[in-house]
C-alpha cells in the first residue's frame, strides 16, 4: 500500500514538530506538510505543530512501491514516464491504491515529483522533476503554455472535416456532489480552444482516429470539447454516456471487465502521445510508446465498439 500507518512511543514530552525533525529526521518542510495534512495523530486525534506529545502516536506516510515501471527517458533534472491506463499520477487521499508517484519516488527519491498530471484513465507522457529546482522551472513551462502537448484518440462517429478547431468556454464546477465532476460548456466558463486532425476513419465501426492539440488547459478539455461536437471519446464513462453508467463507474472500483461490458473497450481511448519543450536552451521531444497500442486497437478485430 502506498500509505502506511506506523506507531511510535515517545517517552518524554516533546513538541510534535521537533519529534519529526530531530527523531524521525524529516526536513522541516516535510514535517510541516505531514502535520498540516493531519497525518500525525494520537488516539485518532490530529496533533498540532506546537503540541507536546508523549506516549503512543500514529504517523501515516507515503511509502512508495515498486511497480516495475521504468522511465521512458532520464535526464539529470527530470525524467519522462509513459503512464499506462488506470493509474493515477498522484495518490488520491489516503486510499490504498498505487500511482505513478510510487514508481517515481521508488527510483528517484522523495524530492522527485510529477510537474503536471494525466487523468487515471488517460495513458501517455508525464514529465517528472527530480529535485525542487527543476520542479519549479518545469512547472512554469506548463503554466506558461510553453509545452506543446499532442494527444491521440478514438472517437465515436465519423468526423467529416480533415481538420477542425473547437472553441467553447469550459466551466468546471465540481462540488463533490453526484455528477458535478463533469465539466460543461458554458458562457460562464473559461476560454478553451482545441485543434483536431483526422488520422483515419472506420465507417463500419463508426469511429474516427484523431490527433488532438489542446491549445488551452482546462479540466477534461479534450473530453468535453469532443463530446460537445457529438464525438465523445470511445471508453469515456463521464461524457457521451447515460448518468447511470457514469454513476456506476464513479461509485465502484470498476475493473477492465466493467469497461468492456458497459463501454465495449478495456479503457478510455485517449493517449498523451507527444510532448515538445525547451529546457535550459535544449529542445526535447518525446513520443509515447503506448500510442501504438491505441492505434493497433483501432484496426484490431478486438475493437467491437460501434
Amino acid at each position: 500500500m502506498p500509505f502506511v500507518r506506523e506507531e511510535y512511543t515517545i517517552t518524554q514530552p516533546l513538541k510534535a514538530f521537533v519529534f519529526l525533525v530531530r527523531v524521525l529526521h524529516l526536513s522541516p518542510n516535510a514535517a510541516q506538510r505531514l502535520i498540516d495534512r493531519g497525518r500525525m495523530t494520537q488516539g485518532g486525534i490530529k496533533v498540532g505543530k506546537a503540541q507536546e506529545v508523549c506516549g503512543k502516536i500514529e504517523i501515516t506516510h507515503f511509502v512508495p512501491q515498486d511497480l516495475g515501471l521504468e522511465p521512458l527517458f532520464t535526464h539529470e533534472d527530470f525524467c519522462v514516464y509513459d503512464k499506462p491506463h488506470h493509474l493515477l499520477t498522484h495518490p488520491k487521499g489516503l486510499f490504498a491504491h498505487y500511482s505513478l508517484n510510487d514508481a517515481l519516488k521508488k527510483s528517484f527519491g522523495k524530492q522527485a515529483n510529477p510537474v503536471h498530471r494525466l487523468d487515471s484513465l488517460t495513458s501517455g507522457l508525464v514529465v517528472c522533476a527530480l529535485h525542487k529546482q527543476s520542479e519549479q522551472i518545469l512547472k512554469n513551462l506548463f503554466v506558461l503554455h510553453k509545452v506543446q502537448k499532442t494527444y491521440t484518440a478514438i472517437v465515436r462517429g465519423i468526423i467529416k472535416e480533415q481538420e477542425r478547431v473547437i472553441c467553447a468556454p469550459i466551466l468546471a464546477h465540481n462540488n463533490g456532489k453526484d455528477l458535478s465532476i463533469r465539466s460543461v460548456i458554458s458562457p460562464l466558463g473559461k476560454y478553451a480552444k482545441t485543434y483536431l486532425r483526422v488520422l483515419d476513419r472506420d465507417i463500419a465501426r463508426n469511429q474516427t482516429l484523431i490527433e488532438v492539440l489542446p491549445l488551452t488547459g482546462r479540466t477534461h478539455q479534450i473530453r468535453v470539447h469532443l463530446d460537445s461536437i457529438s464525438h465523445p471519446i470511445v471508453g469515456d464513462y463521464l461524457y457521451g454516456v447515460s448518468d447511470e453508467i457514469s454513476r456506476f463507474f464513479l461509485e465502484s472500483k470498476a475493473q477492465k471487465e466493467d469497461f468492456i461490458r458497459l463501454l465495449g473497450v478495456p479503457h478510455l481511448m485517449l493517449n498523451a502521445s507527444k510532448l515538445t519543450f525547451c529546457y535550459k536552451n535544449e529542445d526535447f521531444c518525446f513520443d509515447s510508446v503506448l500510442r501504438e497500442d491505441l492505434i493497433r486497437f483501432f484496426y484490431s478485430s478486438e475493437n467491437l465498439c460501434h
